[in-house]
């Protein structure tokens, strides 16, 4: 089990057994343990786990606006067991009467505003993190906020809760439900239900169809709860009479649910995926203390990585060791240069050989047939460089903006653009090794060079769908083209896209790559005579490239 793996387990094993200790304090046997302070300890142990679990959500949720929602959830539950302790352990209803009942009204702030806001987190799963709520969303706020002034102006219409006419102190029970609690009510149905409902329509996008239903459980089960409680069904209110702990404890486990099964995307598999890295890598404060390692990096010794700062260091076995700086620390890594070491410690050995031997002729023709070799590999190396020189210079540019980014979303973003950046100049420059010198391929290649591209577009957040119609062979220069052309259009929709479909196909003398993006990036001036554009309306817009079989590539 990974570091990352036993911390989270440590965790949630800690939570259940604080969450168990909270229970067993509101039963009987609790309160003769702790001889009436059982309801002190109860209260404490709820506000300390819902505020530990606000700061968390801050610190792993990536996404803004859905960080923003979780917060507010978290916030809202611990003022809820705020208020809530207020009213039963600290302020006496005989002595304060009004007071503690304007603080019960106050339940209902947080009761009615957590499964709303809930809804919005649903609303949000799936989208790319620039997404924002449309404007006309803020209307969805206006039915929590009457509800919520009904419920604190009580006292003036009697419309929400009814008392006994004339009664000056009164307990929980000593009340009635008017009409507009019925709203209340109906309210939270429809926002548990429309939790329900998204999550279950997002697993059409999702490449987890089945998992996708398992945060739906804790709030089906809230539903059956909430039924039995308001029909006043005896045993459950004996064992789970506290609906306040109940209801917050189900929203917080569907929403760590989401988070758990990756549909709420968070930064708590970084470590495992720099662990699971093929590059001997190591992560370092300024210091050079060792603060992350892949499985295949190598350790060293702390004055050897220092030794980075001048340049690379030589190792054993053809081993190189480089680092670069990067914010609080540095990154040292490791390359196996034995093959180009050899090759020149070969062409050292033969010039040497050369000056004593009597087959100069002999050994020169070989040299000509290495050098020849040689320039063969810098001209495919030149042709990458000419044909990947706008892409080499962007990384560059967003390796520098991610080293200077404001904020940790700022940078999260830059990197994966790189992702989606370098994975294109991988991919082309293999199409340069596969296509050179001949002119058609099998079709078959467009999918496999496609495939990498569409897995980092989905690693950023982008649904993406690739269908090939070809078969046989295609030319190879429209392969090219077709994958630049693909690229063109990420870069300029990757700011704002959360879904792609791409389709290849020929129709009849000409070959086709369609492109249907939700991004609303100006494509205006590609159009040309094999490059057309349409919107349809749901507000996609498709893109296609149309190469004549015969014809050049555009």
């Amino acid at each position: 089990m990974s570091d990352t793996k036993a911390k989270r387990a440590v965790t949630y094993i800690a939570g259940a057994a604080a969450i168990a200790v909270a229970y067993l304090c509101r039963l009987p046997i609790g309160e003769q343990i702790l001889s009436g302070k059982a309801g002190y300890l109860r209260s404490f142990i709820y506000i300390a786990f819902f505020f530990v679990w606000g700061i968390s959500v801050r610190r792993r949720i990536i996404h803004p606006q859905i960080r923003r929602y979780m917060t507010a959830i978290a916030a809202l539950i611990v003022f809820w067991f705020v208020i809530r302790s207020l009213k039963y352990n600290f302020i006496s209803v005989e002595l304060y009467p009004h007071t503690v009942r304007y603080i019960w009204y106050l339940f209902y702030v947080p009761m009615i505003l957590v499964p709303f806001l809930a809804v919005l987190v649903s609303f949000s799963i799936g989208k790319p993190e620039n997404y924002r709520l449309p404007k006309k969303a803020v209307l969805l706020f206006i039915p929590s906020f009457l509800l919520i002034a009904a419920v604190l102006t009580n006292d003036l219409h009697g419309l929400v809760f009814t008392f006994p006419e004339g009664a000056e102190v009164w307990t929980d029970s000593d009340y009635g439900y008017a009409f507009i609690y019925c709203f209340i009510i109906i309210w939270l149905f429809l926002c548990a239900i429309t939790v329900l409902f998204t999550l279950c329509h997002k697993r059409r996008a999702s490449n987890k169809h089945r998992l996708i239903l398992i945060p739906c459980i804790p709030t089906v089960i809230l539903l059956v709860y909430s039924f039995l409680y308001f029909t006043q069904v005896g045993w459950l209110r004996f064992v789970f009479g506290d609906m306040t702990a109940f209801t917050c404890l189900s929203y917080m486990i569907t929403l760590e649910l989401c988070i758990d099964l990756r549909f709420i995307q968070s930064n708590s598999g970084y470590m495992e995926l720099f662990d699971a890295s093929t590059v001997g890598a190591q992560i370092t404060d300024n210091d050079y203390n060792v603060l992350m390692s892949s499985k295949t990096a190598i350790r060293q010794d702390k004055e050897l990585l220092r030794k980075t700062r001048e340049g690379s260091v030589m190792l054993e076995n053809g081993l190189r060791l480089s680092g670069a700086p990067i914010r609080r620390g540095h990154v040292v890594w490791t390359e196996d240069v034995s093959d180009l070491t050899r090759v020149l410690d070969e062409l050292s050995e033969v010039k040497e050989e050369l000056k004593d031997s009597n087959g100069i002729l002999e050994e020169e023709n070989k040299l000509k047939a290495r050098e020849a070799q040689i320039e063969e590999q810098k001209r495919l190396y030149d042709m990458i460089g000419r044909s990947t020189a706008r892409q080499i210079c962007m990384t560059d540019e967003l390796i520098d903006r991610a080293r200077n980014a404001a904020s940790e979303e700022e940078r999260i973003h830059i990197l994966k653009k790189i992702l989606t950046v370098g994975t294109y100049l991988k991919r082309r420059s293999n199409l340069v090794f596969l296509t050179d010198g001949k002119e058609t391929v099998d079709a078959k290649e467009l999918a496999l060079t496609f495939r990498e591209s569409l897995e980092s577009l989905e690693l950023c957040g982008i649904v993406c769908g690739f269908r090939s119609e070809l078969t046989g062979q295609m030319p190879s220069e429209h392969l090219t083209a077709m994958y630049d052309f693909f690229e063109e259009i990420t870069e300029r929709s990757f700011a704002d896209a959360s879904a792609m479909m791409i389709i290849a196909g020929k129709d009849g003398n000409a070959y086709y790559l369609r492109i249907t993006t939700d991004s609303a990036a100006d494509v205006s001036d590609l159009m040309s005579d094999t490059v057309t554009a349409e919107k349809d309306t749901d507000g996609e817009t498709r893109i296609t490239l149309r190469l004549p079989e015969g014809g050049e590539s555009a």
